[in-house]
């Protein structure tokens, strides 16, 4: 039996017919998750200095009081954009209205960019020890959003089975209120996996950053030095 919240339940019509006997979808929801990026855009024109300059939501693993020099930094931006298509059929003999969910759409895009200062791309051995790591942070990206394609298409069709992905019969007075609140209760799933994916980004970003890899990362190349002249210049 298809459950309706009260304000929908308020709408139906008291036939003597079977809802089920009047409200058939032609076909089941097709619900669609697309994740996609873009290239890694590469950047290496800014110097060590101005790099320090760029807020970041590393933390120092080397704790208080110490400071961590930036040779390079990932920055993504991930967009998810859903669009509900509904539709519906009207019963005139019944003077009702049926509505559902016709398609689901949710299209997950990454627009990943690394930063490289202009002094470690220079170097052979430190340009592949930072841009490796670099692209540990893209790849997480990645890995999130695949892992959050699949748990936002399980989320919606199990969500929305226990609602119904189908409203009716409602009367034609009421059909734009039902259809708008059968938009707002798929909107409201995605809003809340797409928090959820953002605070396992969080954690997945921060791992990456851990002070065992940053030691690997500098043992790497033991005979590349980031001297205070470095550091200084090219601030302006």
């Amino acid at each position: 039996m298809t459950v309706f919240d009260p304000v929908t339940a308020g709408t139906l019509l008291i036939l003597a017919a079977s809802p089920g006997e009047i409200c058939r979808m032609p076909k089941a929801t097709d619900i669609k998750v697309i994740p996609s990026t873009e290239k890694v855009e590469l950047i290496t024109s800014r110097t060590l200095a101005q790099l320090q300059t760029q807020e970041t939501n590393t933390i120092n693993p080397y704790g208080h009081g110490s400071k961590s020099v930036t040779q390079g930094y990932a920055q993504g931006k991930i967009s998810m954009r859903g669009e509900v298509t509904l539709d519906y059929k009207a019963i005139p003999e019944y003077g009702a209205v049926c509505i559902w969910y016709d398609t689901i759409t949710v299209k997950f895009s990454i627009d990943p960019t690394v930063y490289i200062a202009k002094e470690v791309y220079k170097d052979k051995c430190m340009r592949k020890a930072v841009t490796d790591h670099e692209m540990k942070h893209v790849m997480a990206d990645r890995k999130v959003v695949n892992k959050y394609s699949q748990i936002i298409g399980q989320k919606l069709y199990e969500s929305l089975s226990a609602r119904g992905f189908m409203a009716g019969p409602i009367r034609p007075e009421h059909a734009q209120a039902t259809a708008d609140q059968m938009r707002r209760t798929a909107e409201q799933i995605l809003e809340t996996e797409h928090q959820r994916m953002q605070l396992d980004r969080v954690d997945m970003q921060r791992a990456i950053d851990s002070l065992e890899e940053y030691e690997r990362v500098s043992n790497l190349c033991p005979d590349f030095e980031i001297t205070p002249k470095m550091l200084d210049a090219g601030r302006r």
